[in-house]
């Protein structure tokens, strides 16, 4: 106890602005979008599942669905079938509020972050972006099969590029540590992580010591409109 009698806090919580004052702000935006006419459908069949199996027990079965769920939300088409379906990206809300929002981006010259869990995901968008925006090197991924080596490498080619638009593409628990990518002030969550403290880890590549410009971290929302 202190001399007044008081007990000590038992634990104190540090928060990083409080700590480091110097650091630019955060902003973050959440972008719900209508879900286009493919995904609301299939969405709805999902949800259709879900209320077929609700009060039967099969608690494994509803865990699916909602993974499933979760998938639909991203994109309604598997990727893995994306060469089969013309205008594949126009299809899914989230994807659409991507590719804006990397637009928008590319026209000030500066440089993205882009978070998703499906591998297959990633490498679709890896190539899109490289071709639509014409990058003259391959857009990076880093995802759990990515040596740390190989990772470092791809780090420092990204932060000593040279000014100008870019977009690197992670995974979250793979990318959500140990990594600075502070060239990077646009932060995109395009799929969510179930654990916000590991999303949180994920854009705080962007936003820490070394960071001069102000991070904007968006959160693109696939809504069933009904």
């Amino acid at each position: 106890t202190t001399e007044d009698g008081e007990r000590p806090a038992l634990l104190m919580r540090r928060m990083k602005d409080d700590c480091l004052p110097g650091l630019p702000k955060k902003v973050v935006k959440a972008l719900p979008v209508e879900m286009p006419a493919r995904q609301r459908l299939e969405y709805d069949k999902v949800i259709l599942r879900a209320l077929a199996v609700r009060g039967t027990g099969q608690r494994g079965r509803m865990l699916e669905i909602l993974q499933h769920l979760r998938g639909v939300s991203l994109h309604p088409i598997d990727p893995d079938l994306a060469g089969q379906q013309e205008g594949y990206f126009h299809h899914s809300a989230r994807t659409e509020t991507l590719f804006t929002l990397l637009t928008q981006i590319a026209a000030v010259n500066e440089k993205a972050l882009v978070f998703c869990e499906s591998l297959a995901m990633q490498a679709l968008l890896a190539v899109e972006i490289g071709r639509r925006f014409k990058l003259d090197h391959p857009v990076t991924r880093i995802h759990g099969g990515v040596a740390g080596d190989m990772r470092q490498i791809s780090v420092n080619a990204f932060q000593e590029r040279a000014p100008g638009f870019d977009v690197m593409i992670l995974s979250p628990k793979a990318g959500g540590v140990g990594l600075t990518l502070t060239a990077a002030n646009h932060v995109i969550h395009l799929s969510r992580w179930w654990n916000p403290a590991v999303e949180d880890q994920a854009t705080d590549r962007a936003f820490r010591i070394g960071q001069t410009r102000d991070v904007t971290v968006y959160l693109p929302q696939s809504v069933q409109p009904d």
